[in-house]
């Protein structure tokens, strides 16, 4: 038998769940990862101290979860879940949600990496269990299309590597104001450039005409 109630209640934990998050990103942002405590980011959550430990085993995983959240959640609908055939559109996806998150989420997330420099096993873990998985559906992507003729033969991984590279230091360059030359180059122009310029390290050249 259908119990309404049940459904009620998952939304209600994952509302919980998300608003632990997000309280968690703000005293992250302010504090830095190892200032934070638990009780100060339960009071900004607006819960016990007690409830993050029905969600969470510990300041660490508390972390993951909230990078994941804000920083991989609407990624992984564009690499994993269903991904756009044609690369131009999956690669400008991709920089278009990437751009989005700096842009606007950007304060939150720049304190942990700024730790992450000098906590070699916080690194770890976030490459591990954030980074590599959507690096991997990237790599797959990649080889899919070497596979179907599309692309040249390239190694995936270091081209995914390189794809990320590009962006962490264009968008940096243009959201941090690292250069004034980027001043006047729009988003979507240099999304397109960006994109452009992979792809035509990718895609294999036309056959000439006969």
């Amino acid at each position: 038998m259908f119990d309404p109630s049940v459904d009620l209640k998952e939304q209600v934990v994952e509302h919980r769940r998300t608003q632990i998050l997000l309280g968690a990103a703000k005293v992250f942002a302010e504090k830095g990862y190892h200032k934070a405590t638990t009780k100060e980011i339960a009071q900004t959550a607006g819960v016990a101290e007690g409830t993050i430990y029905n969600y969470f085993n510990n300041k660490r995983e508390l972390l993951l979860a909230m990078m994941e959240l804000i920083a991989t959640q609407s990624l992984k609908s564009i690499v994993a879940d269903n991904p756009p055939a044609d690369p131009k559109e999956f690669f400008t996806m991709i920089l278009r949600d990437r751009y989005q998150l700096v842009e606007q989420r950007g304060y939150l997330i720049a304190p942990i990496f700024g730790e992450m420099f000098s906590d070699v096993e916080l690194r770890q873990e976030v490459y591990r269990t954030i980074a590599m998985p959507i690096a991997a559906h990237i790599e797959k992507y990649i080889q899919a299309h070497i596979d179907s003729g599309l692309f040249r033969p390239v190694d995936p991984v270091i081209t995914t590597r390189m794809f990320v590279g590009a962006i962490i230091v264009n968008f940096a360059m243009k959201l941090a104001g690292l250069d004034p030359r980027y001043e006047d180059i729009s988003a979507d122009a240099l999304i397109e450039n960006l994109v452009s310029l992979f792809l035509a390290t990718l895609l294999k050249p036309e056959p000439p005409a006969a």
